[in-house]
């Protein structure tokens, strides 16, 4: 518990107070509780190259600085496994296991959870565990390296096959939850019962047999105090009633990403800009489009792609020259890296090639103006539209949100096209220069932090 002083007590109970009175129209309320904030992709290798998995040097100084940055939270993608068996471990288990132990070890060391991709989904059709029992649609991913099938959470065999192994991978490594990149065959099984039934609607209804599978894989996490994070394709969140996750990421494969994606999808989105898909605009802009809306960006980074994932003498799918695929983004890196074998460096699936250098000190920046306003139990009132504290005109176009705790904190992005003139009813400080005034100008794509 965060122990407060007298005045900080005084200061709090009137902020909260203020704050209710105030704000009279808002897109929704959120008091913040259990908020990992910092989260970061962490990429450990050229899988299905074989590598060792135990920290490197680098790895200690680059794990050591996402720590002192805020960093609670470390994801690890599929390399961490062996999907296809080239390696001779499964989707279940590691390549490298010491190795592993040795990597989690040292996040925990430093603070940090670290939480593994395991899919309630995909699985390769070609192991020799799969049967046609776990699906109920012929529908696979085939990209690069894999070919997933898209199994069925009503499927018996298939939960009978996935549940154990999935709780399993999580004790034995002692991970702090899972990801779970969903592999969901619902929207494919939704059109073909339409075109089965002469229906133009493709649409994805409530489903109870996938959220009792994530429901149950959600609970055994929480029973260990775990963290679980959910992926459901592009910007979409699982069709379901019931809380089945703590961390929604949404943003990978979308290319023209909207301000505010995923704002009306219950707490907590990260967002994660797709770079290798051709997002235009600058890095930085990505946080005026989501520090409003209660998301902070997850940072992406690790050990250097090389290329080598698509080098590995296994069967491999698509094609070289669609910059749409895996296949395609890592014949990319590969002949990047010929180019340039001294770097710069491309550091995740989802970077530009190679990474903005500039990509951490930006990525820090913002992450230090973010923390104090999300806080334990601090209140959210996300996208204002009627606030007294606010005297001029709120467009559709600026999004303004206020986080209340010892402090109030009014955040506000432009996209009005032009400059944005905020008039307020008392004076504010900027917390990025210091300028304490009752008026602010804030540019077309800009974001402006106050304190009061």
């Amino acid at each position: 518990m965060k122990n407060l002083t007298l005045e900080q007590h005084r200061a709090r109970i009137e902020n909260i107070r203020t704050a209710e009175e105030n704000n009279k129209k808002y897109l929704r309320r959120k008091r913040i509780h259990e908020y990992l904030a910092g989260q970061a992709t962490y990429n450990l290798g050229d899988y299905p190259k074989k590598f060792s998995i135990a920290p490197t040097e680098y790895d200690y100084e680059l794990l050591g600085k996402l720590a002192g940055a805020g960093v609670k939270l470390i994801q690890i993608h599929e390399e961490w496994n062996d999907s296809i068996r080239h390696l001779g471990a499964d989707k279940y288990s590691s390549h490298d296991p010491e190795g592993l132990q040795k990597f989690v070890d040292l996040c925990h060391s430093l603070g940090m959870k670290i939480i593994p991709y395991i899919s309630t989904g995909f699985f390769h059709e070609f192991d020799p565990d799969f049967t046609e029992k776990f699906c109920r649609v012929q529908r696979r991913l085939r990209d690069n390296y894999f070919s997933y099938r898209i199994c069925w959470a009503g499927s018996p065999e298939w939960r009978e096959y996935l549940l154990p192994r999935t709780f399993a991978a999580l004790d034995r490594y002692g991970f702090d939850g899972i990801y779970n990149d969903w592999g969901y065959d619902g929207r494919c099984y939704a059109r073909y019962m339409a075109i089965k039934e002469g229906r133009i609607d493709n649409t994805m209804p409530y489903d109870p047999t996938l959220e009792d599978l994530l429901g149950f894989v959600y609970g055994e996490v929480k029973k260990r105090g775990g963290v679980y994070k959910m992926h459901c394709d592009l910007n979409y969140a699982p069709p379901v009633k019931d809380k089945v996750y703590d961390y929604l990421w949404i943003g990978e494969c979308v290319t023209d990403p909207k301000i505010g994606d995923g704002k009306n999808h219950p707490d907590y989105v990260v967002p994660c800009p797709d770079f290798a898909r051709g997002i235009s605009g600058s890095y930085e802009a990505n946080f005026a489009k989501t520090i409003p809306f209660l998301q902070f960006p997850l940072f992406t980074c690790g050990r250097p792609l090389m290329g080598e994932r698509v080098t590995q003498d296994v069967q491999y799918y698509g094609d070289p020259n669609n910059h749409a695929t895996d296949y395609g983004f890592n014949h990319r890196v590969l002949n990047y890296m010929k180019e340039h074998p001294n770097g710069p460096y491309t550091y995740s699936l989802w970077s530009a090639i190679p990474s903005d250098p500039n990509e951490f000190p930006i990525w820090s920046k913002y992450f230090a103006l973010y923390q104090p306003m999300v806080e334990e139990n601090s209140v959210a009132y996300i996208e204002l539209r009627e606030c007294l504290d606010v005297l001029s005109p709120i467009p559709d176009e600026v999004y303004m949100s206020m986080f209340v705790n010892e402090k109030k904190y009014l955040v506000l992005s432009n996209f009005t096209g032009k400059d944005y003139e905020l008039q307020l009813a008392e004076v504010w400080c900027d917390r990025e220069n210091g300028t304490k005034a009752a008026s602010f100008t804030v540019p077309h794509g800009k974001i402006l932090f106050l304190e009061k």
